[in-house]
């Protein structure tokens, strides 16, 4: 899944655009968009001032055509059809209502062109128009066209791995022993692999021994540099083919107002070049609601679009974090006019050095060794991201609210 420059294609784009079909979702009948919201008083703009941004800048000459979809058959049905009628049912329903984040999350990408697939989290519009069957389906072929399942662990190296991390958690080898053992094995496999066993070694070196009791007390910083950053940025860090995974809560060429937790760049001599890939990060607090999680991934699902878009990529990789938990999505412009946001994975990250024991296991590492396949070389059409995408959501905010999508594992 997660080589250094995750296999990402550099491609040529064309351009285009497309109208935007009428089942009920969960809508508010209230008229309070965030936007308006914002107006009212201060305390109310630092309520919800993480979640607004400007949606960055189209190409014109996509928002200008406004040809119909090419037709993309997939089991019987025309997939492009499917997704332009449930384009125009979010339109409709939006023209007079406004829609609650955590139920709606998959419609409101769809004004940007982007259809969200999660296994088992589709929202019932979509089920209505595609049906869950086709989108089963569908996520499992593209996610056997993106990821290479066939990739795996010898058993000798698994036993290997296993044993060093018991001997470590057994007092049977010294830590420093141990990780020197794991950067010898690592030699001996290939890029990626030997980059996941450099990871664990690298998280041995900040992880507490014991879990931190109190994580009220950890801050987001804390959280991703001590606990995800070792072995994230072994596995998705390359200086020798210039990118680098940065923490660095700026604005980036993409992003426009938005400041991404982190950002994924290629370096251009000096200079950080384009974004190949974004990541957010939330704590765990009872504040961290469906309602905050479902604007962090609108938040990256745009990123990603405009990214592929603006740099010509054949696909971008993102992350949400939650807590110790974590997702990741891998978005690509797979038809015309079609963007696929697709979860590939979803893992709980340790927490101190006796849960890194149980967090080596095979199926974590085959999830964190699973690259991306180079998909084939084709002419690629774009489609604008919406402008004004937070005047459909409701800013109001329902901890019983619906939502198709789930954040912890």
């Amino acid at each position: 899944m997660l080589s250094p420059a995750f296999g990402i294609r550099i491609q040529q784009s064309s351009s285009n655009q497309k109208t935007i079909s009428d089942t009920t979702i969960p809508v508010s009948h209230t008229t309070n968009t965030i936007a308006d919201t914002i107006g009212t008083t201060d305390a109310t703009v630092a309520d919800h001032q993480e979640f607004i941004f400007a949606a960055t800048e189209t190409v014109a000459d996509d928002v200008e055509k406004t040809t119909p979809l090419e037709s993309w058959t997939f089991q019987g049905m025309d997939l492009a059809e499917l997704f332009t009628e449930f384009q125009q049912a979010v339109t409709r329903i939006t023209a007079n209502k406004l829609l609650f984040i955590e139920s709606s999350i998959h419609e409101l990408l769809s004004l940007s062109n982007i259809l969200l697939l999660c296994t088992g989290q589709h929202s019932p519009l979509c089920i209505d128009i595609f049906s869950e069957d086709i989108l089963v389906k569908l996520n499992k072929e593209m996610l056997a066209e993106c990821l290479d399942f066939k990739q795996d662990m010898c058993d000798e190296v698994c036993m290997k791995l296993t044993r060093l991390m018991n001997n470590m958690d057994s007092n049977l080898q010294a830590k420093d022993d141990v990780e020197i053992d794991l950067l010898m094995l690592g030699r001996s496999l290939d890029p990626l692999q030997g980059s996941l066993l450099r990871g664990i070694a690298a998280a041995m070196r900040k992880l507490p021994l014991i879990a931190i009791k109190n994580k009220k007390c950890i801050g987001e910083c804390e959280l991703f540099t001590m606990y995800f950053d070792p072995i994230l940025s072994s596995l998705l860090s390359d200086p020798s083919r210039n990118v680098l995974l940065r923490w660095s809560n700026v604005t980036s060429d993409q992003s426009g107002d938005i400041r991404p937790d982190a950002t994924i760049s290629k370096i251009h001599q000096r200079d950080f070049g384009p974004s190949l890939g974004f990541g957010e990060v939330k704590l765990a607090r009872p504040t961290t609601d469906n309602h905050s999680l479902c604007h962090d991934l609108l938040r990256l699902a745009t990123l990603a679009k405009d990214t592929i878009d603006n740099n010509k990529l054949q696909a971008a990789l993102t992350f949400q974090i939650n807590g110790f938990n974590i997702t990741f999505f891998l978005s690509s412009l797979r038809h015309d006019g079609m963007y696929l946001m697709q979860e590939i994975g979803q893992l709980t990250f340790p927490c101190s050095l006796e849960e890194l024991v149980f967090f080596v296991n095979l199926k974590n590492i085959r999830t964190l060794c699973r690259p991306m396949n180079d998909g084939k070389s084709w002419e690629t059409k774009r489609r604008p991201t919406h402008p004004s995408i937070y005047s459909f959501i409701d800013a109001t905010k329902d901890r019983h609210c619906f939502c198709g999508l789930r954040f912890e594992r």
